[in-house]
């Protein structure tokens, strides 16, 4: 059987038709119950569904990609409002069920960088727990204490760091059970158009490269020792995105197209224009 896997934000999820997020009783996301985001959606797809199944099937950038590849599944790992961190989760999750990935196509689009969750505790109004949440979350909340947690204990470049390594890992991992792994940012900028933009410049992640072999290897240095992060990065499999920026994604908007107003994920055209580049990225 031939699998799509997508992965990323809200871009890739296509949550943004949508409306009404629910969950079950053990915290994982149910269908988008609550309908189309907008009566002008609704109108626009009156034939169709307004959950997530028909939305990964028809609207979404690996509905059209999977239109010229053929595959016999899609698998819609888009998680909205979320970064890296969460994508290398539920990628590893789903993998450790696999035996064997031969016929999976793995298309990554990374989010952003500054999207790092951490577990903080929650007390307002009738919410007193600990959660796993966006730091943004965290800093909108600002006070003397948050702010020298950020000041001494967060560094949003280590976090890229740490988390492109464990994407090398993975990619790895994918490929030695047989899939194909493929990544690419919506900054699309870079070697090969394809990168975030917190990537650039690379240099700048030299001094924790140095911390990280020198803080953590005691014995066996030679086993243990990281390839170096610009090696990492160079053997990451960057979709090579051939974009001309003569306005192809113009007017290709939610918002563009008055389906959604002030909403800027791409409409179901614009996810056709993006897939066109993916493919062309993949040869």
């Amino acid at each position: 059987m031939k699998v799509l896997v997508g992965i990323g934000c809200s871009h890739t999820a296509g949550t943004a038709f949508l409306k009404g997020l629910s969950k079950s009783k053990d915290g994982s996301w149910l269908e988008l119950t609550k309908g189309w985001a907008s009566k002008p959606l609704a109108k626009k797809y009156k034939d169709g569904a307004p959950t997530m199944k028909w939305i990964t099937n028809h609207l979404t950038w690996m509905a059209k990609l999977n239109n010229k590849l053929g595959c016999d599944k899609i698998v819609n790992f888009g998680v909205g409002g979320q970064g890296l961190d969460m994508n290398l989760m539920n990628i590893k999750s789903y993998i450790d069920k696999q035996e064997d990935l031969s016929g999976h196509i793995f298309i990554h689009q990374i989010p952003s960088m500054s999207r790092v969750n951490i577990l903080n505790f929650i007390k307002y109004r009738d919410i007193n727990e600990w959660r796993w949440t966006p730091i943004k979350d965290l800093l909108n909340l600002k006070g003397p204490s948050i702010m020298e947690f950020f000041d001494y204990y967060f560094n949003e470049d280590f976090y890229t760091f740490n988390n492109f390594y464990e994407l090398y890992y993975l990619q790895r991992q994918i490929e030695k059970l047989g899939g194909k792994y493929h990544c690419f940012s919506l900054d699309m900028v870079g070697p090969y158009s394809s990168y975030p933009s917190e990537l650039e410049p690379l240099d700048r992640f030299e001094k924790y490269e140095k911390t990280m072999n020198s803080d953590s290897i005691y014995f066996e240095g030679e086993l243990q020792a990281r390839l170096p992060f610009k090696k990492i990065i160079s053997d990451i499999n960057w979709l090579n995105i051939k974009i001309k920026w003569d306005g192809s994604f113009q007017n290709k908007r939610l918002h563009d197209q008055g389906l959604v107003p002030d909403d800027h994920h791409f409409a179901e055209d614009g996810n056709e224009v993006l897939a066109d580049l993916i493919l062309g990225g993949m040869k």
